[in-house]
This record gives structure tokens, C-alpha cells and sequence, in this order.
């Protein structure tokens, strides 16, 4: 476990990386993190939750949580981590499944010196761009097992591209009896079920603070726009109704805020508080999301419906955050679980 950043140490990396994204609206991620030199603060949450949030701020399309969280995997497993600057992503969805790792149906079993792996895989982050994919898979007696392939472009793999509503990258995958070395199984056979929930919750983490830059960008919006919009001969900013809703509002924003870094923070506690924490932030996020996002979009009145203006995208991103891993019924469920 790395130092945690002092006060000055966290505005440095923040402003570093708020000047970045500035300067850069489509940066590419060997770019950002080779320009940057924060390879190593991928495997550090604290760190990962600043240039998170500075992320959603910018709402720019970088992998983060999907290569930290395959990073930190494949540390944990004892496996070779990929450069920094590559990307590394994880495939455990499957059509149908309802958040819970008990329901995956891939398969992989012993042929030879190898393996090979058969079943579907959904909604795979950055597929198409990865360097690696971590993929979960049944194996023996039923448990579940982590298995890295190096190319998502093999024999046996097909791929079917596409983007989600918030404009990222992503793939179902389909393995047909796909061919695997011995070594491609990493960590413990049967052992993945406790480092793919702990995985969950780190994702979650850096995805709620991805969400809080989110929010402070689309509240910062809407100020400035309710500033500039004149009804009557002033600024609809002026008007007390309005005054009202922009303070629930930041209000929102600030209850993300702080549950948001209390996941954070709770990601090395043990796993019924770390779950406890993480559910509770996603909850609230969920919650930000929408009344920041509606209300955002409504202040804009109909500008704020169009492609034209940036927030439809922060709100669309908001949406997707918002069921990343699990959606807030399972959340609760979790919590009620504990």
C-alpha cells in the first residue's frame, strides 16, 4: 500500500491533470498517461479517485476504471501487469445476467496443456481498443476462474463492436471453443469469486468520483447559463424558484461528493464494510445523477434537449454510470444483505 498524497500533493496531481484535459478534449490514454507520468497511480485509489473526478469533469472517454481495476487484478493474481499505457479491461457480463457473478455460464476447461473457453460475454468495456482482457470463466468444480488473453483479435474470439449511449467503446464477445496456453489462467483456479467482488468495488470507487466531476461540471453549467438568460428583463439566475433548485443541486452534489470519497476510503476495510460504503455511494450517486442531470437539462430549457450543448453528453455519461457493475436495486439489496 502506497503513502497516501498529503493536501499539497493531492492539488498537484489534480491541477496537472485538470490542465491536461484543458489543453486536450479527445486526449488518447498512452498519451495521457505517458504526458502525465501517473502509470503508478493506478494502482493507488486515492490517486485514481482524483484523476477520476477530474475525468468526469472534462468528460472525456479514457478507460480509467477499466484498466486500474485489471491492473489491480492482475497484481493481486501475481501476473505480469501490462504497461500503463496499454489497455487492459475485464469480461464478466453475460446476456441475462442480473449483476451477480453466481450467474456466469462461460466456460473453460482443461484440453492438453491448455484450455478452452466457450460462452458469451456483454457489454465489455473497450474491447475493441484493449491490449489484454481479463475474462471470467466457470472451471472445475463449478467456481470460478480469471483467465488473460493478450490480443482481442484471435481465432476462435469473434467480436461484435458498438458504443453505449454515452459514446464509449465497447463489445459482446463470443467464445467458440476459443484456444488457451496453461499460463493464461492467473491466480488461484476456482479462486476468483473474492477478488472479482473486491474488483466490483474498487471500479465502483473510482466510477463515483468519475460521477462527482460529472456533476460539479453540469452544475457549474447551468449557473453560468441561468447567468447569461434573461427573462423580463434580467437573468433567470435571479429569479428565487430557480435559486432553489440550483441549491438542491449542489446539495446533491456534495452528499455524492462525500460518499463518493468514503468508498474510497473504505476499499481496503474489510469486505462487509468496503461493500457497505461502495453501495451507499452508488445509491447516492444514482440518486445526483438523475435529479442534477434533470434538472440541469430543464434550466436550459430547450437547449438543454439538443446535442449542441455538452450537458446532454455529461447527462448521458451520468446514465451509464449509474448501472456500471449494478443498479441501485441491487445496491439496496446489498446493503439490506449486510
Amino acid at each position: 500500500m502506497t503513502a497516501p498524497l498529503s493536501d499539497a500533493e493531492q492539488v498537484m496531481l489534480r491541477d496537472a491533470v485538470r490542465t491536461y484535459l484543458a489543453k486536450d478534449d479527445a486526449p488518447r490514454w498512452f498519451d495521457f498517461i505517458d504526458r502525465l507520468g501517473i502509470g503508478r497511480a493506478l494502482l493507488d485509489a486515492q490517486q485514481g479517485a482524483i484523476i477520476a473526478e477530474e475525468i468526469g469533469r472534462a468528460r472525456v472517454h479514457l478507460p480509467l476504471a477499466e484498466v486500474a481495476t485489471a491492473a489491480w487484478l492482475l497484481d493481486r493474481c501475481n501476473a505480469p501487469v501490462p504497461p500503463a499505457t496499454a489497455i487492459a479491461t475485464l469480461a464478466w457480463a453475460e446476456p441475462g445476467l442480473r449483476y451477480d457473478f453466481a450467474g456466469i455460464e462461460t466456460r473453460a476447461r482443461r484440453n492438453g496443456d491448455g484450455w478452452r473457453l466457450e460462452g458469451t460475454k456483454a457489454v465489455v468495456d473497450w474491447a475493441t481498443e484493449a491490449d489484454a482482457l481479463l475474462v471470467a470463466a466457470r472451471t472445475g468444480g463449478d467456481g470460478l476462474s480469471l483467465f488473460r488473453i493478450d490480443s482481442a483479435r484471435t481465432d476462435g474470439l469473434r467480436l461484435s463492436p458498438y458504443r453505449t449511449i454515452d459514446g464509449h467503446p465497447a463489445a459482446d464477445l463470443i467464445f467458440e471453443d476459443h484456444a488457451l496456453p496453461d499460463d493464461a489462467l492467473i491466480g488461484p483456479e476456482c479462486g476468483a469469486l473474492d477478488l472479482l467482488e473486491e474488483a466490483r468495488d474498487r471500479a465502483l470507487a473510482l466510477l463515483a468520483a468519475e460521477a462527482v466531476g460529472l456533476l460539479d461540471s453540469l452544475l457549474e453549467q447551468t449557473i453560468a447559463y441561468t447567468g447569461q438568460r434573461r427573462q423580463f428583463g434580467q437573468p433567470i439566475a435571479g429569479f428565487q424558484a430557480l435559486q432553489h433548485r440550483m441549491v438542491d443541486m449542489y446539495l446533491e452534489c456534495e452528499l455524492a461528493r462525500s460518499s463518493a470519497w468514503l468508498a474510497v476510503e473504505a476499499l481496503d476495510e474489510r469486505p462487509a464494510a468496503r461493500a457497505r460504503a461502495v453501495s451507499s455511494a452508488m445509491v447516492n450517486i444514482a440518486r445526483a445523477c438523475r435529479l442534477v442531470g434533470q434538472e440541469a437539462i430543464q434550466l436550459h430549457g430547450g437547449m438543454g434537449m439538443t446535442d449542441e450543448l455538452p450537458i446532454g453528453h455529461y447527462v448521458k455519461r451520468a446514465m451509464a454510470i449509474e448501472v456500471s457493475w449494478a443498479d441501485s436495486d441491487w445496491h439496496l439489496a446489498r446493503i439490506a444483505g449486510l
